[in-house]
This record gives structure tokens, C-alpha cells and sequence, in this order.
């Protein structure tokens, strides 16, 4: 994988973490309800593009190399 297809995946995980830490944090105050749903579903959402960027990257890199 090329550097910069890292980089990418690396802050899409971070961030996917980071709004997972968010909704929990919020969860776990009681107060903003509907902000803590709101961090869970751009958090899943953002690991869904994640799983299909790799997908789209990562798969015909490897049948490049093959051949």
C-alpha cells in the first residue's frame, strides 16, 4: 500500500475510534441523548467507508502484484 492509502486508513480509524469514545462519553453523562446516537451512527458510518475504501484499494493492488 502506498503511503498516503495509510495515512488515509489510519485517520479514518482514528476518528471511527474517536466517535465511538464520543457517544460513549456522552452516553455515560446521561445528558445529550440524541448526540450520542448522532456520534454512534457517523462512527459506523465512517467505518463503513472505510471497509469500502480498503476494499476498492486494496484488492486490485493485490491482483496487480500477482501478475
Amino acid at each position: 500500500m502506498s503511503v498516503q492509502i495509510r495515512i488515509m486508513f489510519f485517520l479514518i480509524a482514528l476518528f471511527t475510534m474517536g466517535g465511538l469514545a464520543a457517544g460513549a462519553v456522552l452516553m455515560a453523562q446521561g445528558h445529550h441523548g440524541w448526540l450520542s446516537a448522532l456520534c454512534y451512527v457517523v462512527a459506523l458510518l465512517l467505518a463503513g467507508v472505510g471497509f469500502i475504501l480498503r476494499r476498492r484499494f486494496v484488492k486490485p493492488m493485490a491482483t496487480e502484484s500477482q501478475h
